[in-house]
Parts: C-alpha cells; structure tokens; sequence
C-alpha cells in the first residue's frame, strides 16, 4: 500500500522520467524496432479514495471507428480505450491504497504496448 510519494520516488529510482509533477509524471518507452510510447502516470481522487492512474494516447479519433474501438476493448485483459478530445488512449486506473509494485510494473507496461500496437496498426506514423 505505497502513498503516492512512494510511487514517484520509486519510478524515479527505477526509470529516467521525462516529465515529473507533483500529482503526475510521464515515462517514455523505446522498443527494439525504436519505436517510442509515453505513459502518463497520475494521481486523482474520486468515490473517496485516492486512484494512481496510467494513460497512454494511442491514435486519432478519426483513425479507428468507434466500434472498431469498442471490439479492441473486449480483448484488452489490463485497460480500456477512452477518448481524451480526439485522441483515444488507452487507461487504466488502480486504487492506491491496495496497490502493491506488481500493480504499478504491469499496466504500465501493458497500457504501453498495447497504445503502441493500437497506434502501429491504425496512425501512419510514431506519433505518441
């Protein structure tokens, strides 16, 4: 059960972080074929508890049709797809108060890759 401090300072110890803020603080990832992702990790409340949040954009609104993004959701076993103005993202949010590192290493892994696979077979380029 980290606070959220702990989760900075833990992915501060672990990954060189592109941008950190106090509620937020974004990684970027670089896969073999140097292909790039940024995830967005952050702090909010809602319902009375405190929420660590991971978000990655994946592609254009116009890119994927709603209902091509709906089906991609049904396959997803970490993560949804979310539309952030016209940008979908790929979400997932935890509760922190029951969150352990596992919980942290693994969506943010997963919501990357999966935007990279979204935005590899949808964008016509490395955008996010």
């Amino acid at each position: 059960m980290p606070t959220w401090a702990e989760v900075q300072e833990y992915a501060r110890s672990k990954y060189k972080l592109a941008n950190d803020e106090e509620n937020s603080f974004k990684l970027v990832f670089e896969y073999d074929n140097r292909r790039l992702q940024a995830v967005i990790v952050s702090r909010f409340e809602a319902l009375n508890v405190e929420w660590c949040d991971f978000a990655s954009a994946a592609c254009k609104a116009s890119q994927m049709s709603p209902e091509v993004a709906l089906q991609k959701n049904y396959q997803f076993a970490v993560g949804a797809l979310a539309l952030d103005n016209d940008i979908y993202v790929v979400r997932y949010s935890v509760q922190l108060a029951t969150m352990d590192m596992n919980e942290f290493e693994l969506p943010l892994h997963v919501v990357a890759s999966t935007a990279d696979k979204i935005e590899q077979e949808f964008a016509a380029s490395d955008q996010f």
